[in-house]
């Protein structure tokens, strides 16, 4: 009689690691680490082998690991990470197949287990979006490395992407750029807009704009007589907080996507495509409050922003923002392509503008991949 053989599960999505394998199987939905002698034995049984020819093969392995064998031979099978038989007609996953189940991992919380289906994938299929899948998935989980290599890999595919550039300048530890690039700025928002205000708000838990009414509340009281421009107004998500305090209302931002938005909800009484820091320099009106939500935090020196804001301040007038908090002084680029800032650097560039630093406070601004992610919201003053 012959001996029945073992072989790999064609359901599994392995994803090398410096001790063995992770292994996601499909069917089963269990993620499993496997050590060396494991991950040697998935190996082996690709194309079948027999439990004598398995034992005997790895029986000069060192300590326990050879008499481990029999016994984890018997729980693989138990989990359906051998099987006994491979049916000739069993059609193989694709590379499509391990791709979209990463993607409903991930929409599940489960981040390891889909970067494992979507490393599985991007090693059947090394197109551009795999790539960028595996960068997104490693990024969230920690994996510098793996997400940089992957970056590197969709950027020579890609080249026009300025998104992925400036990531890279982040993951690269190379000295970061004054503020994002103008490009990267648009292409985000260009994807971004159509889904902005659903994932931000529903998924994210956006507050931001709360935690500016809260300050502008503190420090300016009831009005409805100020001349106010919103810097990088994205879908107008703070107009409704701004237009009571408004005579004159001006948005602006970089992408035409989110200002043609922003022009749906019918608050601003100017809105314009433009570069804040262009826009500053061009600006002439005098204005009694310039406001930044959740925009700053593409920029890395805040003098960019409070030196010409300063000039176009009236006496009393005001400069409120939010930024993300940072530890590093005076403020870094984080692997995120955003920039993080101390209360400090805030209170160094207001000093060099010749502003009052009224209140800086902390706040709840979103969650990011399930993490509260803390801000610094800002009020600066022009005597």
């Amino acid at each position: 009689m012959t001996e029945p053989q073992f072989f790999s599960s064609p359901d599994l999505a392995i994803c090398p690691e410096a001790e063995g394998y992770l292994v996601y199987h499909l069917a089963t939905g269990k993620l499993h680490r496997l050590n060396a002698t494991a991950s040697l034995i998935l190996e082996v049984c690709e194309k079948g082998r027999t439990r004598d020819v398995l034992v005997a093969a790895l029986a000069d392995l060192p300590g326990a690991a050879s008499s481990a064998v029999p016994e984890w031979l018997d729980f693989a099978l138990r989990e359906q990470l051998l099987v006994g038989s491979r049916p000739a007609t069993a059609a193989a996953r694709t590379a499509s197949d391990y791709a979209d189940t990463a993607d409903e991992l991930r929409q599940d919380g489960e981040i390891l287990a889909a970067y494992v289906c979507q490393d599985h994938a991007t090693m059947l299929e090394p197109s551009a979006p795999n790539w960028r899948a595996r960068g997104n998935l490693a990024h969230i989980l920690g994996r510098r490395d793996d997400a940089r290599y992957s970056f590197e890999q969709y950027l020579t595919l890609r080249p026009d992407s300025a998104e992925i550039r400036h990531l890279l300048s982040a993951l690269r530890d190379q000295p970061p750029p004054q503020r994002a690039p103008d490009d990267c700025i648009q292409q985000l928002y260009s994807r971004f807009s159509g889904f902005y205000e659903h994932n931000m708000c529903e998924q994210l838990l956006y507050q931001a704009p709360e935690r500016l009414k809260e300050t502008l509340d503190l420090v300016l009281g009831p009005t409805g007589a100020l001349d106010v421009l919103e810097l990088g107004c994205g879908t107008g998500l703070a107009a409704k907080y701004l237009r009571p305090l408004s005579r004159l209302l001006t948005g602006i931002d970089l992408s035409p996507e989110m200002v043609e938005k922003a022009s749906d909800t019918q608050l601003y009484d100017v809105l314009a495509v433009a570069e804040i820091t262009d826009h500053l320099a061009r600006q002439t009106l005098a204005l009694d409050l310039i406001v930044a939500c959740d925009t700053l935090i593409y920029f890395g020196d805040l003098a960019q922003i409070t030196q010409p804001a300063a000039r176009l301040l009236r006496p009393g007038g005001y400069l409120v923002f939010t930024v993300e908090k940072g530890t590093q002084a005076p403020f870094k680029l984080m692997d995120s392509g955003r920039y993080s800032h101390t209360e400090q650097h805030i209170r160094e560039v207001a000093t060099a503008a010749g502003l009052t630093v009224v209140s800086v406070a902390e706040g709840f601004l979103r969650k990011e991949y399930g993490e509260p992610v803390t801000g610094l919201i800002a009020a600066l003053r022009r005597p």
